[in-house]
């Protein structure tokens, strides 16, 4: 019979291992199916909890404790970890933290796509936030920070309703250093990302992201995204990399990954891995993988994370080619108001080939929503098509999407239906693949229903109705194999010493009735959320207790 885990005095009772311990726990959950986040079966049995910390798990835990709750079969698993959203400015304003505690959500992990909000120069405050607004929403004039030391400190002294991990962007660092205009960097602005870095390494971030489809990532090639990035040579720590392209040049963008991880000696995480464009379904895909595990197999760490949605949501800005991107903001607009460049930016997206994910041409203006749009005249299109918007205003798709990111002076988001279930049903098959939501923040218009529906689409879709993973494997893509991918050592698993994040639910009950018409509905089904062994949310009813904090390595 199983053994008590943390035994004190372990007795055998017939036919139950009984954990016997001599001091009161705080908290005591009995009689729950304990799936610990291994991916192993799970097992009926008992919870201990003290001070914050998980202190007994076992098939019997036999003691008293300051409360005690009776279960009847419901599932206890580790609080879950989205280690890819975008909430790095979204979590000083009012409301934050109610949509990942309703789907039990316990910590997340800010600050990826190269796109984290720290550092931010006061000289180049406007600029970074300008750029950053579609993606992380506004930042509150009121919180003032420059360095990424001062930003970790401002979140170490709120009171959090969750766990708040984060990586340094490569993008943000570069933007601190130069702006988003500059085409290469000289020595001077080199030796500024590298402070910026290492100041960053000494907050305690888990790790560096970096954006390569984005501004102004998307200016580095493996060698001087390598060159730049060079403080976190010999640290362990992973590039974390949305990849330059994800149809067309799928293969070649995770090679150009693979090369920048080989040349810094770091793990690599590839974001939100996919395959993009129709006519890439499959093939593409298959391609990708290969590589990935020939290389893993060679020794290189490579792992990957997932969301389980097949439509996207970005800027609108990385629909228009890279060369259209460069000079920043106010060269982009410029060049939309140019008849002639207008024309080659339309000749450029027509065609197929070149160096860049072309997402006009792989997913099609039908397959392109528009999500957030700041203006008041052009909010009635929010949730419209680019075709749909074209037919009311009587131009053509392109001249459409030109003008709305002209006179909403580039901040637009949108949602893109870029990949096929097949593909990512396989990927998250993978046994190094952490599910993950890759949520935006946008203050405006309509948010990606991931936001607030990923775990159910998880527990609904992937493990009730299509059973592409077990029960079991599903906690584990949730919680222990995300905590170990990024060095949380106290997180992602129900056994003694961990952190006490657990939450209570059973999977048929947990309901996503967010969608992509009314995307903020929160998630019902948990009946417990516990962090640091206090409870934060209890039969869909948040407590109002801010139990999290500021979790860096």
């Amino acid at each position: 019979m199983p053994e008590a885990l943390l035994p004190t005095c372990s007795l055998t009772c017939g036919t139950e291992a009984v954990t016997v311990l001599p001091t009161m726990f705080d908290l005591l959950l009995k009689n729950v199916y304990i799936l610990d986040g291994s991916g192993k079966p799970g097992f009926t049995g008992d919870i201990g909890v003290s001070d914050g910390a998980i202190e007994a798990v076992a098939p019997r835990v036999a003691g008293e404790a300051a409360r005690t709750i009776e279960l009847r079969g419901e599932t206890a698993a580790p609080g879950f970890l989205d280690i890819h959203r975008h909430a790095d400015a979204a979590l000083f304003k009012p409301g934050f933290g109610e949509a990942e505690l309703h789907q039990g959500i316990t910590t997340i992990v800010n600050g990826n796509c190269g796109m984290s909000i720290a550092p931010l120069p006061a000289m180049r405050r406007a600029e970074i936030l300008t750029f950053l607004a579609p993606v992380t929403g506004s930042l509150p004039d009121e919180v003032r920070f420059e360095t990424f030391s001062e930003y970790t400190a401002l979140l170490k002294s709120r009171a959090l309703p969750l766990n708040i991990a984060m990586l340094a962007g490569s993008g943000a660092m570069r933007a601190a250093a130069v702006g988003y205009s500059a085409e290469t960097l000289d020595s001077e602005a080199v030796k500024s990302i590298h402070v910026s870095l290492e100041d960053a390494l000494a907050a305690g971030v888990l790790g560096i992201s970096a954006g390569l489809s984005y501004l102004p990532d998307l200016r580095y090639n493996a060698a001087t995204l390598a060159q730049a990035l060079s403080p976190i040579r010999g640290t362990g720590l992973p590039l974390v990399c949305h990849v330059r392209g994800e149809g067309d040049i799928l293969y070649d963008s995770v090679a150009e990954a693979i090369e920048a991880a080989r040349i810094l000696d770091a793990p690599l995480r590839i974001s939100h891995f996919k395959c993009i464009g129709r006519k890439n379904w499959g093939t593409g895909l298959e391609k990708a993988i290969a590589l990935i595990e020939e290389n893993r197999e060679a020794g290189i760490r490579i792992d990957c994370d997932v969301y389980p949605w097949t439509a996207g949501s970005t800027q609108m800005l990385c629909a228009l080619p890279p060369s259209f991107l460069a000079g920043g903001i106010g060269e982009i607009l410029r060049r939309l108001r140019d008849p002639a460049e207008r024309a080659e930016c339309r000749r450029i997206l027509s065609k197929p080939g070149g160096d860049f994910e072309n997402i006009v041409l792989g997913v099609g203006w039908e397959g392109i929503y528009v999500t957030g749009l700041e203006s008041e005249k052009n909010r009635p299109l929010i949730g419209k098509s680019i075709p749909e918007i074209a037919a009311l205003r009587g131009t053509d798709p392109f001249d459409t999407a030109f003008d709305l990111l002209m006179e909403e002076q580039g901040n637009v988001t949108m949602v893109d239906y870029i990949t096929s279930a097949e593909d990512i049903d396989r990927i998250i098959r993978l046994p190094y693949a952490s599910i993950i939501s890759d949520a935006v923040y946008s203050d405006k218009g309509l948010p990606h229903p991931r936001n607030a529906a990923n775990i159910a689409m998880v527990f609904h879709e992937l493990v009730c109705r299509r059973k592409v993973v077990s029960l079991e494997e599903a906690v584990h893509k949730l919680s222990g194999l995300p905590a170990k991918a990024m060095g949380l050592t106290r997180k992602g698993l129900l056994k003694p010493g961990f952190d006490a994040d657990i939450v209570i639910f059973r999977p048929e009950h947990v309901s996503a009735p967010a969608d992509y018409t009314a995307p903020t509905r929160f998630t019902t089904g948990f009946d417990y959320v516990f962090i640091a062994g206090q409870m934060a949310l209890e039969g869909d009813t948040l407590t109002g207790l801010t139990p999290g904090s500021y979790t860096g390595l």
